[in-house]
């Protein structure tokens, strides 16, 4: 930009990049097609429930219900499921390196990059919680399922919100940094839509603040490690 005859550039040269963008129709319809069925008693494997896939005890959030996806796919499903979040996460590495937050070698093909198991679903409702927390492995994202227009009517027109210099119900929070420094900020807050998907370093902070809006949002997570370095570091210590 010029001002005044003298041309002003910008940047922003610190700090974790975060890619946004959509998932497809398919895995959207997949992904919650099983978390419906786990939920409800029907899905097709009897085995497959809420008590053998309840997955709180290994996770942070305050919710009543989270579960694994455990068993859940076809291997059809599974496979369609692994490449498409496979491709996003390598393609999340090539963003980190146009932000020039990484070296070109660090760029990953997607067959490059391990997805963690068991993905994981999340039910929030009223009053629940995530608090700051971060993730295993290299990569993380979040996608969401089901986003009931309620949550953010909240932000706009509940008492408790709208007069807030921060309307945050039901936001996703991302921190880094020290956000008392001038000119900065530590924390970028998102309102999560139906088949967003976030991508972020795993060990960046986040956090989900509570709604009040009696209706539940669903939402997805998986980690990603990086099969290069893995390979690296099992030939480094002498394992083949």
């Amino acid at each position: 930009m010029s001002i005044e005859g003298r041309q002003i550039d910008w940047t922003v040269p610190f700090g974790p990049v975060i890619m946004e963008t959509t998932i497809s129709d398919e895995l959207h319809s997949t992904l919650l097609n099983r978390a419906d069925q786990l939920r409800d008693g029907t899905h097709p494997n009897s085995d497959i429930n809420t008590e053998t896939n309840d997955y709180r005890g290994r996770l942070a959030g305050c919710l009543s219900e989270e579960y694994s996806y455990d068993k859940a796919f076809t291997k059809e499903e599974a496979k369609m499921i692994e490449d498409e979040f496979c491709f996003l996460a390598a393609h999340y590495t090539n963003a980190a390196h146009q932000a020039n937050k990484i070296k070109k070698r660090f760029v990953r093909q997607p067959n490059e990059i391990i997805m963690q198991k068991p993905v994981w679903v999340n039910f929030m409702k009223s009053n629940e919680w995530n608090p700051a927390h971060n993730h295993t492995g290299k990569i993380s994202c979040v996608t969401y399922l089901r986003v009931p227009k309620e949550i953010e009517e909240e932000n706009e027109k509940a008492d408790h919100t709208k007069r807030s210099n921060t309307p945050s119900a039901g936001r996703i929070e991302f921190s880094f940094g020290n956000s008392g420094m001038s000119f900065s900020s530590g924390g970028w807050i998102r309102t999560p839509k139906e088949k967003q998907i976030f991508f972020f370093p795993a060990q960046l902070s986040h956090m989900v603040y509570p709604f009040q809006a009696d209706t539940e949002r669903v939402s997805v997570s998986v980690n990603f490690d990086d099969r290069i370095e893995l390979e690296m570091a099992l030939n480094q210590d002498g394992v083949r």
